[in-house]
Order: structure tokens, then sequence, then C-alpha cells
């Protein structure tokens, strides 16, 4: 493609693999060198320039600014073809391997079923979180959820009928919170919630929610049939974490305790733990 300085630093579109700057080297070849590097969709492009004089020292600065390969204005069509094609070759390779190191970082915090952040992003979270009450002085809330009765799901109707019930019941979880809000999946059928700058009020608001969530529709399983599904919940808030009286762990210890309070009372409720544990 033949393209002006302003398309080849238009948006839209994929990015080609290979830009060959045939503008003179000293000038709007290097600025739009330069423009395609700072521009996260061109970053990565491999980068060609003509240099239409001999110039070691301007060789030199094309090098030092990004280029990676440099050739004459009387350069043989079959040597560049050549060049152009190693370019892109070793663009494309670099391009997998970013994919992986990408693909190990979501796979390190992601849980592969929901798609929610594992238990490992969550302690991490909720540490930083506790941070930032302690220096704002605003409360934060932590609700552990368990499904009610999973292990049934799973006898009865198979590990994929319990792989599909997660599935949407982490759906309905990430649709009535906010945009801010943590939601992780913590254990098989357990998940951890935690509110910034919310006090009990609106945090038993928050949890009761969810609760009506998971319940109002049942759940389609693969061979058809509709399960009701319905969860506890148990919720703790750190009021004391202006003044760092309480450890974060501590907080989920109290709302894990709540849980089984709420497994305790009959399921499907939610209980608040309103002292430290």
């Amino acid at each position: 493609m033949i393209l002006s300085r302003e398309e080849a630093l238009e948006e839209s579109g994929p990015a080609p693999d290979v830009f060959l700057i045939t503008s003179r080297i000293g000038d709007a070849g290097l600025r739009l060198m330069s423009d395609l590097r700072s521009r996260p969709e061109t970053r990565h492009a491999a980068i060609c320039i003509v240099q239409t004089d001999a110039s070691t020292e301007r060789a030199a600065i094309a090098f030092d600014l990004g280029a990676d390969d440099l050739v004459g204005a009387s350069v043989d069509p079959r040597e560049l073809r050549l060049r152009l094609r190693n370019l892109m070759r070793r663009k494309q390779r670099g391009d997998r391997q970013r994919e992986t190191v990408q693909t190990g970082l979501r796979l390190a915090i992601i849980d592969p079923l929901t798609g929610l952040y594992n238990r490992r992003y969550a302690a991490a979270h909720l540490a930083a979180m506790a941070e930032r009450a302690q220096e704002s002085g605003h409360p934060f809330a932590v609700m552990v959820i368990d499904l009610d009765r999973f292990k049934m799901v799973n006898d009865r109707w198979g590990h994929a009928a319990g792989d599909a019930v997660l599935i949407e019941v982490a759906r309905r979880l990430e649709k009535n919170l906010r945009q801010g809000d943590l939601l992780a999946r913590i254990g098989g059928e357990e998940f951890l919630v935690a509110l910034t700058d919310t006090r009990l009020s609106d945090a038993r608001t928050a949890a009761e929610r969810l609760c009506q969530a998971v319940q109002e529709q049942p759940i389609p399983l693969p061979g058809g049939e509709p399960l009701s599904i319905t969860v506890s919940i148990g919720l703790a808030v750190d009021d004391a974490g202006a003044v760092g009286l309480e450890p974060v762990a501590a907080v989920v210890n109290r709302a894990d305790l709540a849980l089984m309070a709420s497994k305790n009372a009959g399921r499907n409720q939610v209980t608040i733990s309103r002292t430290f544990a």
C-alpha cells in the first residue's frame, strides 16, 4: 500500500507489519518514524528507511531513533524484497512472543472458567484497597459468596452443568456490581466481592441485590433443563480501616464467618459481621 503521512498515522484498520519510509532522512522521514513509534497501533511495526544520501551520521541517527533497517535509494528491488520479508518475519515473531507473555500474565491473575480475577489477584487488590482506606479514612466492604448446594449440581447433572452454573452466576454478579468493584473467584464455588468507599447500609443493599440477581431466573443447563440457584453471603465492613486497627485478612475472615452463619441459618441470605472476629 502506498500511503501519505496522514494515512500512515490514521488509527482505523489493522496496522501494516512493515513501513518503508522514502522521505529524506533528515526531515519528514524521521519525524514520521517517531510518530509511528509513539502510537500503540504502530509501535511494534518494523520500519525501513530509504536513505537519499550516504551520510553515516544520519544513518546513525535513524537507527538511534528506532529504524530497523536502512537502504540506499538505488537498492536492487530483489535485495529490498528480501530485506522487507526478513523484517516482516522478525516483527511477526515479536508479536507471537508478546502474545505469549501477555497470555501468561492473564493466566496468572484470571480464572480460566469464569474470566474473573483469581485468588492471587484478589489478595493483592485487597491489600492495596486496605492501604487506600487507611489513607483516606473511608470504609470498604468485603463479601464472601458461596453457591448453595452446589455439590448436588455436579453429582446429579455432571461437571459440565456445574461449569455452566458457575459461568452464569459469575456473569450475574458482575452485571450487578459497579465498574470499580472487585469480583474474584477464590474457590470452587466461592466468590469474593470488595467494595471501595462503601458503608454498611450500602454494602448490605448491594449484597441483597446480588442474592436476588442470582435466584430471580433459573439457569439453563447444557441439556436444556433450567435450574434454580441461590447463594449465601457473608458481609464485613472495615470501619476501622482509617486508623489501621484491623488487618485486611481479619476483615475477610469476618466475612467468611458470616457466610457460615448464612449457611447455618438456612442459606439464600446475607449475614453481616458487625464486630471483630
